[in-house]
């Protein structure tokens, strides 16, 4: 299975280089992905004419599965609202095809508005458990636009899940193979307990931590290894990130049950 994941467009700064974004959508195409995964901000102020633009982008992707996610830019200005009418449900799960079997792909608006932090929230952890659990066709695919585990690189970390302790736990409980994330605009990828949290930095702004470029992530599964490598926009090559067995070879055991720490029965929708 191969998956693009790029995120923070950050349309509407100053700092927005949309010649990085037609090149990023163009490499897309010629890589063929099986998921094209958009871990939020594309906005910087959440303006309709913002999403618009993203949106006339975004268009020009040729993969039929393409998944976007709202971030903390987006919730600004009530962006919600223009988010739903342009790119559909903040919420939704998929199945999409791979050469692999199938993979099952939950995506999750962690926003809340004017916030630069973010949360799941507990009304959403049964529905994600339903999702995920029982799932045995391909691999289980998160995507999320705030970290839930520390980047480095990206100074004093404020902004990360406020529920991430849950989540993770949660996560893991369930076996999910990747969490892919943006938010921090610094490419880094942790790996927990078999969770790959996978975060890609921003892939058409100027607004970068440190020596870090612009870039989107490559990300290559087959049933023996998980390959994620870096690309800059209209730059040749590449640079690897990280690689993993795909299934995590650990002798770490967990013995508490999750229950003493996060309870979650009923959905209450």
């Amino acid at each position: 299975m191969r998956i693009v994941q790029m995120s923070d467009i950050h349309v509407g700064s100053g700092l927005f280089r949309p010649e990085l974004l037609e090149a990023a959508v163009r490499e897309t195409n010629e890589l063929r992905p099986d998921l094209v995964a958009v871990a939020g901000d594309l906005t910087m102020e959440g303006y309709r004419w913002e999403f618009e633009e993203a949106r006339r982008h975004l268009d020009r992707l040729e993969c039929p599965h393409v998944v976007v996610v709202m971030g903390n830019h987006d919730a600004k200005s009530v962006g919600y609202r223009h988010f739903e009418d342009i790119f559909g449900s903040r919420t939704r799960s998929l199945v999409v095809p791979s050469p692999q079997g199938e993979a099952k792909v939950v995506a999750i608006d962690s926003t809340k508005p004017d916030l630069d932090e973010g949360e799941v929230g507990r009304e959403y952890y049964a529905w994600i458990d339903s999702e995920f659990r029982g799932w045995d066709r391909g691999p289980k695919i998160l995507v999320v636009h705030h970290h839930i585990l520390a980047v480095p690189g990206t100074g004093r970390d404020v902004n990360i899940l406020r529920d991430a302790g849950d989540v993770m736990a949660m996560l893991r409980e369930l076996k999910v193979d990747m969490v892919l994330s943006g938010h921090r605009h610094v490419p880094y990828v942790w790996s927990i307990s078999g969770v790959r949290v996978i975060h890609s930095g921003t892939v058409s702004s100027l607004r970068v931590r440190g020596t870090m470029p612009p870039s989107y992530n490559l990300i290559e599964l087959d049933a023996e290894t998980v390959r994620i490598t870096l690309r800059e926009p209209g730059k040749e090559g590449e640079m690897p990130l990280a690689s993993f067995s795909r299934r995590p070879v650990t002798t770490s055991r967990f013995y508490v049950e999750m229950e003493r720490f996060v309870r979650y029965e009923e959905m209450p929708f």
